[in-house]
């Protein structure tokens, strides 16, 4: 597939994404991050503070990897002059009487969520998938496809409103095309003023999760952590609208995106980058937003 007008593809970030930049402020809201306390999710919380967010949660397994994390992200706000208050939240996002909990804990604190960044994701072994093991596939599947589905019912049906009453659900690499389908699906179910989708993969960026794979820094010329992050905060801005429910790579220029050949080529062809099966309805030009 050859995609009309996208010709650049960056390794770092640029101006035009830069979390600074007002059009992409995210004053008075509130971002919560899965697998926030290193790598790429680290880098995003970095990049909402910048935004002036409100308040950034970054959810992780680890308490003392999360107030490591959180003491930079208060260093971030020092420095940029952000607003922004940050904290760490314990929570396995693959266990659903965690994440009750999470999201009990905070309604309890009147806490309401714009912002929800889907970073955790199992990269699943490097083996024929015979010799992975149904329970280690369906760990997996648990955390790429069910908290996909969780965290967003969670996020949708918040008591109380957030800033502007508007919701935004960035989700950065599902890495199994079921987690990035069910995204899709709310896509068409609710339009972006009422809960904006955005699916971002994120360029290959060296993580300890890439490490984990037995890959070393040598491996792969990896993009800067900071161009995904800074990429995912313009995603979560009504910049972003007409990518809605689409799946986007963080390389990509936004300039391109939002040139007119690239967007001619996204109103005429429904299922540009989505996913779906070739032959039956899904991949019928169904349109990404339906009226309820």
């Amino acid at each position: 597939m050859v995609f009309t007008g996208l010709v650049k593809y960056h390794k770092e970030s640029y101006p035009e994404i830069s979390p600074k930049l007002p059009e992409v402020s995210q004053k008075g809201r509130t971002i919560l991050i899965t697998g926030g306390s290193d790598g790429i999710g680290l880098a995003t919380a970095k990049a909402f503070v910048a935004a002036s967010a409100k308040r950034v949660i970054i959810l992780g397994r680890r308490s003392e990897k999360l107030d490591i994390a959180v003491v930079d992200l208060v260093k971030e706000a020092a420095s940029t002059g952000s607003p922004t208050v940050s904290e760490g939240r314990v929570c396995d996002v693959s266990d659903l009487e965690s994440t009750a909990s999470l999201w009990g804990s905070l309604r309890d604190d009147g806490i309401v969520v714009d912002v929800l960044v889907l970073n955790a994701a199992a990269v699943g072994a490097i083996k024929p998938l015979i010799e992975i093991g149904r329970d280690s596939i369906l760990k997996d599947f648990d955390l790429n496809f069910r908290i996909n589905l969780d965290f967003t019912e969670r996020l949708y049906k918040q008591e109380g409103k957030g800033a502007g009453g508007r919701k935004d659900r960035p989700s950065y690499g599902p890495s199994k095309s079921a987690g990035t389908l069910i995204l899709q699906q709310f896509a068409r179910a609710f339009k972006p003023e009422e809960l904006q989708v955005s699916i971002v993969h994120p360029g290959a960026v060296w993580t300890e999760s890439m490490k984990e794979t037995g890959a070393t820094e040598g491996t792969y010329k990896c993009d800067d952590v900071n161009l995904p992050a800074h990429f995912i905060v313009w995603s979560a801005s009504p910049q972003a609208e007409f990518l809605h429910g689409r799946f986007i790579w963080a390389n990509w220029d936004i300039n391109e995106l939002k040139g007119e050949a690239f967007r001619k080529q996204l109103d005429e062809n429904l299922n540009l980058l989505t996913v779906g099966v070739e032959g039956l309805s899904e991949s019928k030009n169904l349109p990404i937003v339906e009226d309820l």
